[in-house]
């Protein structure tokens, strides 16, 4: 998948600012309720107090997922920070993006789990009505490799939330990006997307010169951090071939977390049972303007993506309008 993924966009948040208001949640409404988990465990008792909704979503025409699912979503919220748990059925935890060695090459394989969610910064026309429609899809008669990812208006911005089983799920973070309304290279359908500054870390292709295979591994010295399947950037060490045998894995990106912007979002997924429960944790208001700012008493629409073990355009998608409201 590549890092910006064009069918992520496709979940369209709408995420506007209507008015808060009683009564009973619609069924496409998640309510959060007014209470702090004491950990990102998606077992914490808080979780209790917050009625969960069903999300589900579906394949998108021309795209190689394979089937839907359901996501079981619920919200919490404090006087500072916003919490979301998403939990779906998912048969293998795929987070393995590594290089394979075969005792003479290498060759790279796998990819990851990840589930994405966008929200309005600005507002954008039609998001109310049309969701994913509205941001980044053209009609269904062009090839979906044609689906820019770009929003109508110049000015216009959505911010793109997108967890990642094996580049930010180890280090506990979401890669927080936006959506702008323009392609700054015509030829690259994901120059929209732009990632939130950073002042440093993040994850990095861990690639020699030649591509053919990774240039660094983990340091025999020190215990792997963030588990055996990857590699942190300050655990890594020069590759040496003759400490290394056939059929053995090397990870493919050397990870960090996000100092800055980019970094705003915790996450805390795990893969048990055959299904993922992964928590999301952010300020109301970061203070940063490539985000959404979340006020208690408005209404923010939102959608929803998933991928098992795909990138690009191979996701599924919720068709409806989800609106996160606070309690």
């Amino acid at each position: 998948m590549r890092s910006t993924f064009l069918g992520l966009v496709v979940l369209a948040l709408i995420a506007g600012a209507c008015g808060g208001g009683g009564g009973a949640a619609a069924p496409n409404e998640l309510v959060a309720a007014k209470k702090a988990p004491a950990s990102l465990a998606a077992d914490d008792a808080a979780w209790k107090d917050a009625g969960p909704i069903v999300i589900k979503t579906t394949v998108i025409d021309g795209s190689a997922a394979k089937q839907g699912v359901e996501v079981k979503a619920q919200a919490l919220y404090s006087t500072t920070d916003v919490w979301f748990r998403f939990e779906w059925a998912d048969a293998t935890e795929s987070a393995g993006r590594v290089w394979e060695y075969d005792g003479a090459k290498w060759k790279s394989s796998g990819n990851e789990d990840r589930l994405a969610l966008y929200w309005e910064i600005t507002a954008i026309d039609k998001f109310q009505t049309r969701t994913c429609a509205a941001l980044c899809h053209n009609p269904a008669s062009d090839a979906i490799d044609k689906w820019y990812m770009i929003t109508p208006g110049l000015g216009d911005r959505a911010d793109n939330w997108h967890w990642k089983a094996a580049r930010t799920n180890p280090v506990g973070q979401v890669d927080d990006k936006y959506l702008t309304g323009v392609l700054t290279d015509p030829k690259d359908v994901e120059s929209a997307n732009k990632a939130d500054p950073k002042d440093k870390g993040g994850y990095a292709d861990n690639k020699n010169k030649e591509g053919t295979g990774p240039e660094k591994m983990q340091d025999a010295s020190k215990k792997p951090s963030a588990g055996s399947s990857f590699i942190l950037a300050s655990e890594a060490v020069a590759l040496d071939a003759s400490k290394l045998k056939a059929g053995d894995k090397v990870a493919r990106e050397l990870l960090a977390p996000w100092v800055g912007s980019r970094g705003d979002i915790a996450a805390k997924g795990v893969h048990a049972g055959g299904k993922w429960a992964v928590v999301f944790q952010r300020k109301l208001d970061t203070g940063h303007d490539d985000d959404t700012k979340f006020v208690v008493g408005k209404t923010y629409p939102f959608g929803l993506a998933v991928f098992d073990n795909t990138g690009a355009v191979n996701h599924t998608v919720s068709g409806d309008v989800l609106t996160l409201k606070f309690k």
